[in-house]
């Protein structure tokens, strides 16, 4: 009786479809039983919304506390076929009710789970090209296209326009023996996470409204970017620091998680990874790309595959791998802190002038502030959306520095001199031009720097943590008696 349940006499309650309708088993404030419920989804079918009924039995209103959520699975790699068809259809229920994906899923589901999204069809299509390339290490492809009846390649070697879909691809997995569908799915659900990462760190990783978490969040800048003239509804800059633990597995962690890597140290740099042993193919939006995973103490990342044959990364044994991963690991911070930037307030007027490198779209509430929601911006962003609304005719010199930094045109500084912002060496510089010999020495000492490059002597400004760049322009321009009057008042 589920009476006994809710009264503590019995601490397990199974129920099916026909007792997830009109009943409650939450840890209601009126029962006896108040312990937090654990709910294991067993079976959740092929309707969504009977599986939102059956978990609303145990997340009710005027509760203790919420449940603990868990989707059970065998070891059989196929059942993820089942549960990544509710996981989608979850995804739409969340999306057509409320707005929010999550909002259906209940937050039990990661992107990586829905087999049919369009990151995973972009991995199984390199998939299917790394298998007909025989570069996958599950099974060769003569054994996938006998076991499978799938044809990848035409008679001619080429890999077909018309590849099979990812549902029939999934179906035909599902009937092979268990030890070689395993080996097949494991092989692609981590193509799938290679992919999900790489669009989580790209921001192209469509997640709808995410939750800002960290250890420490603090509001560190408030900008007034745009009043909008019927309304009069402000659009805000929000500068952000978070701060997180790090957590670095140690170098036996690191191994048995990545049994697919091999331990390799860079002999230039003296620094160890796991590396993929072979190459896959990636699909990033219509770029093709052949990539190895490099994980780290301080993270992953992903090398081509033509730079990692012309690198210094060689493979080395796990006695001198662990000794150097975890030397790496003991000198790295125990906590690390991130800058961003986030829009606010009335974005939709203004929304094609953001900039679209990243699109995410944040709920934060920073530590004594009220909640906010708005997309986030890299410092890059924020200075061309400043350079863009509130700088039109630069006078002052952090006006200058504001549109210097906002855009790669260049700002007109007076006695022939502009200042432009340009990608040197793979790092953004400001770089002063028009300056002719008389003027280095001048520009030298007011903080300037110069470099040769390519057999030109070429004149830059120091910019970055801890460098008042605002002030060494204001001696340049001669305003720098201005400015400190302006900062004393």
């Amino acid at each position: 009786m589920t009476y006994a349940f809710m009264d503590g006499e019995k601490d397990i309650l199974i129920f099916s479809d026909a007792g997830g309708t009109g009943r409650s088993y939450h840890a209601a404030q009126t029962a006896k039983n108040q312990k937090r419920r654990r709910h294991y989804l067993l079976e959740p079918g092929w309707r969504a919304d009977a599986a939102i009924q059956g978990l609303g039995r145990t997340h009710r209103s005027a509760q203790v506390s919420a449940p603990f959520f868990r989707v059970c699975t065998s070891d059989v790699h196929g059942e993820k076929r089942f549960t990544s068809t509710i996981a989608k259809r979850l995804d739409q229920l969340g999306a057509l009710t409320k707005g929010q994906r999550e909002t259906g899923s209940q937050g039990m589901f990661r992107e990586e789970d829905n087999l049919e999204s369009p990151i995973a069809r972009a991995a199984l299509r390199g998939y299917f090209a790394d298998l007909a390339a025989g570069r996958a290490e599950a099974m060769s492809y003569e054994s996938f296209t006998d076991w499978t009846a799938l044809r990848l390649i035409d008679k001619d070697g080429v890999l077909l326009e018309e590849l099979p879909p990812i549902q029939r691809f999934l179906n035909r997995v599902l009937a092979l023996p268990i030890h070689m569908q395993n080996a097949l799915f494991a092989e692609f659900m981590r193509r799938i996470a290679d992919q999900t990462e790489r669009a989580r760190a790209a921001g192209t990783l469509d997640l709808g409204v995410e939750t800002l978490r960290g250890e420490k969040i603090e509001q560190v800048s408030t900008e007034d970017l745009w009043t909008c003239p019927k309304s009069g509804a402000v659009t805000r800059i929000i500068g952000l620091e978070v701060t997180d633990p790090v957590h670095v597995p140690s170098a036996d962690d690191a191994l048995s998680r990545n049994p697919d890597k091999l331990p390799m140290v860079n002999r230039a740099s003296g620094r160890a990874a796991l590396i993929s042993a072979r190459p896959m193919q990636m699909y990033d939006e219509d770029i093709v790309t052949l990539m190895r995973k490099a994980v780290r103490p301080n993270g992953s990342s992903y090398l081509e595959e033509t730079r990692f044959g012309s690198s210094a990364w060689e493979e080395i044994g796990k006695p001198e791998f662990s000794r150097l991963w975890d030397a790496e690991a003991a000198s790295l911070p125990k906590t690390t802190t991130t800058k961003l930037y986030l829009l606010t307030g009335l974005l939709l007027p203004i929304w094609k002038d953001i900039p679209t490198t990243n699109e995410r779209i944040y709920r934060v509430t920073p530590d004594g502030a009220t909640a906010m929601i708005g997309r986030t911006l890299s410092e890059e962003g924020a200075a061309a959306l400043r350079a863009c609304f509130l700088v039109s005719n630069p006078q002052t010199p952090q006006e200058m520095l504001t549109a210097a930094l906002g855009t790669t045109a260049p700002v007109d500084l007076g006695r022939g001199l502009t200042l432009t912002r340009r990608r040197v060496a793979g790092e953004m510089r400001l770089e002063l031009t028009g300056a002719d010999r008389g003027m280095i020495e001048g520009l030298k000492a007011m903080g300037c720097f110069t470099e040769i490059i390519a057999f030109q002597l070429r004149v830059f400004l120091p910019h970055g943590d801890g460098i008042d760049t605002g002030r060494i322009l204001a001696r340049i321009v001669g305003q720098e008696a201005a400015m400190t009057s302006e900062q004393a008042a």
